[in-house]
């Protein structure tokens, strides 16, 4: 299917009944110029809840065109390769379920793509909504919750999924080209990382990343994800998915994998053995631990020939 210049948002739903109404009012009340064509497209990923019928209620007393879908395949992956096949315009918004963008949300990251052919992928300003309160630790690493400005992310070749707008053609390219390795939230299981993933390719790809703070949205966050042990839960997922992630920065950087590799080894071993020490001393980076025995365990998961031949097939100069 040949995409039409304009923009399509995505939001994969799974059990969303709790948010969905919220989340799809703010999508009907975007600002969108009537020159710029737009559609929403709801994947209902595996749903138990009454998603699919409050989705449809809303979107029908809207006059935005919509395709409501059924993705019965579990995991985020699944739900936005199915989103993204169904998309008809040039430009694709991800739009978490539990996201409320700005009323010129889609506007503003229809003209950010406009303006920059070499642009793979641009990201807002996510704002924490808390709905009841977090624990200590939460606030102290909420910008793990794809909350706050992404400077420091462009910088490291990554963006956060919540919210991030992406070439539809670009996407689809690395969604056939590529074997991905991290494949995202599945049902309660937290596999991290595929953010991450899916932007570091569109570098490789030789495209840039941005961000604008003008697009701003809310990240409401229920008591679940507001726990310690979420947390933890979070930061098992992304040391789980350090390795892999350091590879693809070895690519593209144009590093030796051998050479590297090894360096990431050491360097884990380090900051495991270096924040044992600080917490012993300090009785603190409990959180930190956890990350580097996992990124620990990551190692032997993913093995030294996956990660030296991933780092090697992708490597950029």
């Amino acid at each position: 299917m040949e995409l039409v210049n304009g923009i399509s948002v995505i939001v994969c739903c799974y059990n969303s009944a709790w948010i969905i109404e919220r989340c799809l009012n703010a999508l009907l009340a975007q600002q969108v110029p009537s020159s710029v064509l737009w559609e929403i497209i709801v994947v209902n990923n595996a749903s138990t809840d009454d998603t699919e019928r409050i989705a449809n209620k809303v979107l029908q007393k809207g006059h935005i065109s919509y395709q409501l879908i059924n993705e019965p395949k579990a995991g985020l992956l699944n739900a936005r390769k199915c989103g993204i096949r169904a998309a008809r315009y040039s430009y694709t918004i991800f739009c978490d379920d539990d996201n409320v963008l700005c009323d010129i949300y889609v506007s503003t990251m229809y003209d950010q793509m406009e303006k920059d052919s070499g642009l793979g992928a641009c990201g807002g300003l996510g704002i924490a909504e808390f709905q009841t309160a977090s624990h200590p630790y939460v606030k102290k690493y909420i910008a793990s919750y794809a909350i706050g400005s992404q400077l420091d992310n462009v910088k490291a070749n990554f963006l956060y999924g919540a919210g991030i707008c992406v070439r539809t053609l670009l996407l689809r390219k690395i969604y056939s080209n590529y074997d991905l390795l991290l494949t995202g939230r599945c049902g309660n299981l937290l596999l991290s990382g595929d953010d991450s993933e899916m932007t570091k390719l569109m570098v490789l790809e030789n495209y840039r990343l941005s961000y604008t703070d003008d697009a701003k949205f809310y990240h409401v966050l229920p008591s679940k994800r507001l726990t310690y042990e979420y947390l933890m839960n979070m930061f098992k997922g992304f040391g789980l998915a350090y390795p892999i992630l350091k590879a693809y920065d070895i690519a593209l950087n144009g590093k030796n994998p051998s050479v590297y590799i090894l360096f990431m080894y050491i360097n884990i071993l380090f900051n495991l053995l270096f924040n044992i020490l600080l917490a012993v001393i300090k009785r603190k980076r409990v959180i930190w631990i956890f990350f580097w025995i996992n990124a620990a365990k990551g190692l032997c998961y993913w093995g030294w020939n996956k990660l030296y031949y991933l780092s090697k097939s992708l490597k950029k100069y």
